[in-house]
């Protein structure tokens, strides 16, 4: 199922933005050796890992129950349903605590986070979108049964790659690490990410820079506030991997236009530049 397919009263959230290292890559996380009874309880089929820490802007939804969904390069993977969104994200999917990776813990929660890291390795995107509604269980079962999404009926495989690792365990339960490769074709969403875009919160911004007529161009981050009538996301200020194009639609949609962001989050301000 397209995005393009997701009922109007969807309201796109963010793109989530993964931690990463000082070299740029995903910081991959192995919570496991800090749960204080890992001698004692064995791991569940999804706890090996590794998993991520990622970061999404769900401060306006606290307290607002509804239905969630994951969308992975456009494509609706995860449908749920929470009484709470910002908790539902950053308490159980954004970060995985020990616990949960060994038996008795929310083997969802691992299993999710697993597949939206693998998406974001191999390139790709994942989005979050919320619809606010009390009757959250029933719309996400009618969703559920209406779209099949793949991460709901079975554990998450990862996207179209050129080679993959894949970690599980073995019969005696220990680590198993096997490299597999698969040669399919990835999904091209360089022509989109505009088209996507144009209409959302970033439009007012991606209209002001096809228009500009300099080669570089410095704003305060209140500026491009002002520009989009709106406040920046929280992790605007704070990471600067939101302003890179790798895996977040609203910098791909500026990236689409010939521009790339240079931010300083010490002094809160970018550098749009155009690329040659």
């Amino acid at each position: 199922m397209d995005i393009s397919e997701l009922p109007e009263e969807f309201d796109f959230v963010d793109t989530l933005t993964l931690e990463r290292n000082k070299a740029g890559e995903v910081d991959l996380k192995m919570p496991q050796p800090r749960y204080n009874k890992s001698d004692q309880t064995p791991l569940h089929q999804y706890g090996w890992g590794p998993f991520c820490k990622f970061y999404a802007d769900t401060s306006d939804y606290k307290d607002i129950p509804g239905v969630y969904i994951f969308t992975a390069n456009h494509d609706v993977v995860y449908i749920g349903e929470t009484v709470d969104l910002h908790r539902r994200i950053q308490a159980d999917y954004s970060n995985i605590s020990p616990r949960n990776c060994f038996k008795g813990g929310q083997a969802t929660n691992c299993r999710i986070n697993n597949a939206i890291l693998e998406v974001v390795r191999n390139g790709g995107q994942v989005g979050l979108w919320f619809t606010e509604t009390e009757s959250h269980g029933q719309k996400e079962a009618e969703l559920i049964d209406d779209h099949d999404p793949s991460w709901n009926e079975q554990p998450p495989t990862t996207f179209p790659t050129e080679q993959t690792i894949t970690v599980g365990s073995n019969p005696k339960g220990q680590r198993d690490t096997t490299k597999s490769t698969s040669i399919q074709p990835t999904q091209d969403t360089s022509t989109s990410n505009l088209e996507y875009a144009r209409n959302g919160k970033y439009g007012p911004l991606y209209d002001y820079l096809e228009e500009a007529e300099e080669q570089t161009l410095h704003f305060a981050f209140e500026e491009i506030e002002e520009i989009l009538e709106a406040p920046l996301p929280n992790s605007a200020y704070e990471h600067e991997v939101w302003w890179n194009p790798a895996g977040h639609t609203h910098a791909m949609g500026w990236a689409d236009l010939g521009w790339s962001a240079d931010p300083n989050l010490d002094s809160q301000t970018v550098v749009f530049s155009i690329v040659k």
